[in-house]
C-alpha cells in the first residue's frame, strides 16, 4: 500500500518507568456467600475493590493490589478474600499489562483525591478521570456556566513507561432545565443534573410517570416539599409542569427530583450535536471556549509535570510522545454514483444514485398549504429522472385528513399503506418530540417511514438536499455506494451493533450490515433487554440472519466479515457468533470502536512551528497490532479533531487494512449531502435506530418493516 508517513505528535506524556517492584502485585481471591444475583457478578466483585482499604482491581478470578490489604479488610458483608502471595505482571502479555494499568489508574485515583480543594475528581464514563478546576466562567451575553477541567487517563507501555494522556474537558450549565430539555431533545441522554437554585449536582437516573402530589418522602409529598423548600420555595408552576425524576449522590440510594427544578450537565460531545442540529446558541458557545491544538498540548504538559514531581516524585522534562502516522487517503473519490464516482454524496443530484427503491411517495402538510415544497418536488423528480426511474409523488394529505381519535388515525395509515404508499413526507410546522414520536409510531404499525421537514422561509438548498436524501433512504434508495478496498484482508461484510439504553432497557444488538460496496443489507433489533452487555445469543441470531441476506445477493458464503461494536467489546457477547462463522470457515475480525479515550493526534504546521490537527484519514497504528487511532473528520467549531480508538478483539486482519476499512465507512454517510460522518457507517447507523427506538418507546411497531427501509435514517 502506498502510505504517507507523517510524524504526529500525541497527547501522551512520558512520566515514570516503572521498576520491577512496582510492577509486583498482591493477589487475593475471592468468595461470596450468598452469591450475586446472575448478571451481576461484575458489580459485585468491583464493589469488594472499593472497601479494602487500599487501590485494588479484578484480575481473573482474583483481585490484586500494590500494597497488602489489611487483615480488617479481608472479610465484608457477603465476601471473604485470602491472600495468594505476590505476581510479578508481564507487560508482553495483553491481559496483564491492562491489568496492571487499571491499577495503577485506580491508584492515581486515590493519591489525586487527596490533593487541593481546589479540585475534584471525578470517575469518566469513557475510562480514567475528569479532573476538575472548582472555578466557574460565565459566558459573556449567554449566561452559560462553563467548568473546566482536564480528562486525564493512564497507559503503560510494554517497556514499563507510564504514560499520562490529558485534554483539557468542559461540561456546561444552561439556562434551560431538564424539563425543557427532555422534551426538546430526548434522544440526548443526560448524565448529570444540579438544582436550579443552588449548586449541588446529581447523577441523572431516570424519568418516572409518578405524580409530584402523590410520592411521598418522609417529610411528605415532593411537591409539598419543594412548595416548603427554606428560601427556594416552588412556583406552582414548577410543581404543575414537572414530570418526576430520579436522582442519586456518590452511589446512594435513588431520590425524586422535579425535572422542572434541575439543571442539565452538557458535555462538549452533546454540545456538538446540538451544532450539528442548527443551534445558533451551541455556535456562539463553541466559538468562546474554542482552543487550539497548540493550547491544549501546552496544558496537557503542565499538568503531566505536575503529575511526574507531586505524584511519581520525579523531575524531568516532559514532551508530548511522538509517533508514526501513516496517512490513509488519498485525492480519489471513493464514493459510487450511477454514473461516476464522486467525493460526496450530494453529488448524486447530478449523477443519479447508486441503486433505487420505492418508486411512489406520500406527503402529509400540516402546515396548512396542502402541498409539497416546490423546492423538493423539483429535485425529488430531477433526481428520479437521472437514476433512470419514473416516480409518483402522491397530492398531499392535509391536517384534516388526519383524524382525531387513536382507533381512526390507525386505519388512516393502514388505508394508505394499502393503497402502496409506504414513505411519507411530513412538513410540519415544529412539533414537540412527543408528538413526533406518536406520528413515527403510529405510521411505522403501517409500514409506512416518515421523513419530517419544517417550512422554509426561503429556498435553501443545503435543507433540501439533506431531507431527500433522508427521504430516499427511508424509501430503500441508496444515493452513494462505495468503492471496495482490493485485498485479500478486506471484508466482503460489515455489521456494525450499537448498545443503545434508555437507562431501563438496552437496545444492545441494534445492528446494521452493508455489503464491501456499500450496498445496504439492512438493519436487526431484537426486543430490547435488561442487562448490562449485548445478549450473545442476540448478536448470534443477528449475525445468522444478515448472512442469509448475503447468501440471497451472492448465492455463497461470505469469505470475511468484518463486526463492529460501539465501545468496548465485552466477554461472551461475540464468543458464539465467531464459533458459528468458523464452523462455515468464514473469516472475522471484530473491533471495538471508542468515540473517546484516544486523545488528541497534532502535527506540527511548518510556517510557524505550532502543533495543529491531522488531516482526516491520518492514523496511527500500535506496534502490537491490535489497536489503533483514527481522525476520520474534520474539527468541530469547539476546538481541535477527536480521534477514534480502535481495538482488536479477534482476528487476523493487518492493522493498516482494518484502519483503511474503518476510513471509508466513514466516508459513507449517505444521509448527509456534505459531511462525513466521525463513526462508521453501520455504527453510525446502528446508534440512530436505536436512539429512534428509544424514543418511540416500542421495538414491536418495527415487526413489520422491511429491513431494508432505513426508517431512522
Amino acid at each position: 500500500m502506498n502510505n504517507s508517513a507523517v510524524e504526529v505528535f500525541l497527547n501522551r506524556f512520558p512520566v515514570k518507568r516503572l521498576t520491577e517492584a512496582e510492577r509486583t502485585v498482591q493477589t487475593y481471591t475471592y468468595t461470596f456467600n450468598p452469591s450475586p444475583e446472575p448478571g451481576k457478578e461484575y458489580s459485585a466483585i468491583n464493589r469488594i475493590t472499593w472497601n479494602i482499604g487500599t487501590p485494588g482491581v479484578r484480575f481473573g478470578s482474583t483481585i490484586i493490589t500494590k500494597q497488602p490489604i489489611a487483615e480488617r479488610y479481608l472479610q465484608g458483608e457477603n465476601w471473604l478474600l485470602k491472600p495468594q502471595g505476590t505476581q510479578l505482571l508481564d507487560l508482553n502479555n495483553s491481559n496483564e499489562k491492562e491489568a496492571l494499568e487499571r491499577l495503577e489508574r485506580r491508584w492515581l485515583g486515590w493519591k489525586l483525591r487527596q490533593t487541593s480543594e481546589k479540585y475534584r475528581l471525578e470517575n469518566s464514563p469513557e475510562g480514567g478521570f475528569i479532573w476538575w478546576n472548582l472555578d466557574k466562567t460565565i459566558l459573556q451575553g449567554l449566561g452559560w456556566e462553563v467548568h473546566t477541567g482536564v480528562c486525564l487517563d493512564i497507559s503503560i507501555h510494554h517497556s514499563g513507561v507510564v504514560l499520562t494522556e490529558i485534554d483539557i474537558h468542559h461540561r456546561f450549565y444552561t439556562s434551560w432545565t431538564l424539563e425543557q430539555w427532555l422534551q426538546t431533545y430526548p434522544d440526548l441522554s443526560i448524565n448529570w443534573v444540579r438544582n436550579t437554585y443552588n449548586d449541588r449536582s446529581w447523577k441523572f437516573e431516570r424519568i418516572s410517570d409518578e405524580n409530584p402530589e402523590t410520592v411521598m418522602i418522609p417529610s411528605g409529598s415532593l411537591a409539598d416539599y419543594h412548595r416548603n423548600l427554606e428560601n427556594n420555595q416552588a412556583k406552582e408552576t414548577e410543581i404543575s409542569n414537572a414530570k418526576v425524576v430520579y436522582v442519586s449522590s456518590k452511589g446512594n440510594q435513588e431520590i425524586p427530583h422535579l425535572s422542572t427544578r434541575l439543571q442539565p450537565s452538557i458535555t462538549m460531545e452533546m454540545l456538538s450535536c446540538l451544532q450539528d442540529r442548527g443551534s445558533q446558541e451551541a455556535a456562539k458557545v463553541f466559538k468562546q471556549i474554542r482552543q487550539s491544538s497548540q493550547v491544549r498540548f501546552d496544558r496537557g504538559r503542565d499538568i503531566a509535570k505536575w503529575l511526574a514531581s507531586k505524584i511519581y516524585h520525579v523531575e524531568k522534562q516532559i514532551n508530548p510522545q511522538k509517533a508514526e502516522g501513516i496517512m490513509l487517503r488519498n485525492k480519489f473519490p471513493l464514493l459510487i454514483t450511477k454514473s461516476k464516482k464522486v467525493y460526496r454524496p450530494e453529488a448524486s443530484f447530478k449523477q443519479g444514485c447508486f441503486r433505487t427503491g420505492e418508486k411512489q411517495f406520500g406527503c402529509l402538510d400540516l402546515t396548512g398549504n396542502g402541498d409539497w415544497s416546490e423546492l423538493i418536488r423539483n429535485k425529488l423528480e430531477d433526481l428520479a429522472q437521472k437514476s433512470g426511474v419514473d416516480i409518483l409523488l402522491e397530492p398531499a394529505k392535509k391536517t384534516t385528513d388526519l383524524p382525531d381519535s387513536l382507533l381512526t388515525r390507525k386505519q388512516f395509515w393502514q388505508d394508505w399503506a394499502n393503497q402502496g404508499t409506504h414513505t411519507v413526507l411530513v412538513i410540519t410546522p415544529w412539533l414537540q418530540n412527543t408528538e413526533k414520536s406518536r406520528l413515527q409510531r403510529e405510521a411505522l404499525e403501517a409500514n409506512i417511514a416518515l421523513q419530517f421537514m419544517q417550512p422554509m422561509s426561503k429556498p435553501d438548498n443545503y435543507r433540501a438536499v439533506n431531507i431527500i436524501l433522508g427521504l430516499l433512504l427511508k424509501a430503500k434508495w441508496q444515493p452513494v455506494g462505495l468503492e471496495p478496498l482490493q485485498d485479500e484482508y478486506a471484508a466482503e461484510l460489515v455489521i456494525g451493533f450499537d448498545a443503545g439504553t434508555n437507562r431501563n432497557l438496552y437496545y444492545g444488538t441494534s445492528a446494521f450490515a452493508i455489503l464491501a460496496n456499500g450496498q445496504s443489507l439492512g438493519w436487526e433489533l431484537p426486543e430490547a433487554q435488561p442487562g448490562e452487555k449485548l445478549s450473545g445469543q442476540a448478536v448470534l441470531n443477528t449475525v445468522a440472519n444478515i448472512i442469509n441476506r448475503f447468501q440471497r445477493i451472492e448465492n455463497r458464503l461470505p469469505k470475511r466479515i468484518l463486526l463492529l461494536r460501539d465501545g468496548i467489546v465485552q466477554r461472551d457477547e461475540f464468543e458464539s457468533a465467531i464459533a458459528l462463522l468458523q464452523q462455515d470457515h468464514i473469516a472475522v475480525d471484530l473491533l471495538g470502536v471508542r468515540k473517546s479515550g484516544a486523545g488528541r493526534m497534532a502535527v506540527i504546521k511548518q510556517t510557524s512551528g505550532n502543533l495543529i490537527d491531522v488531516l482526516p484519514g491520518t492514523a496511527v497504528l500500535s506496534h502490537d497490532g491490535e489497536t489503533f487511532r483514527i481522525v476520520t473528520s474534520e474539527a468541530k467549531a469547539g476546538g481541535s479533531a477527536r480521534p477514534l480508538q480502535v481495538l482488536r478483539d479477534y482476528g487476523d486482519a493487518p492493522l493498516e487494512i482494518l484502519a483503511r476499512q474503518i476510513d471509508r465507512l466513514c466516508l459513507l454517510n449517505p444521509a448527509s449531502g456534505y459531511s462525513v460522518s466521525r463513526l462508521p457507517y453501520v455504527i453510525h447507523f446502528a446508534d440512530k435506530m436505536a436512539k429512534i427506538v428509544q424514543r418511540i418507546g416500542e421495538v414491536g411497531v418495527l415487526q413489520g418493516i422491511d429491513r431494508q427501509k432505513i426508517f431512522f435514517a
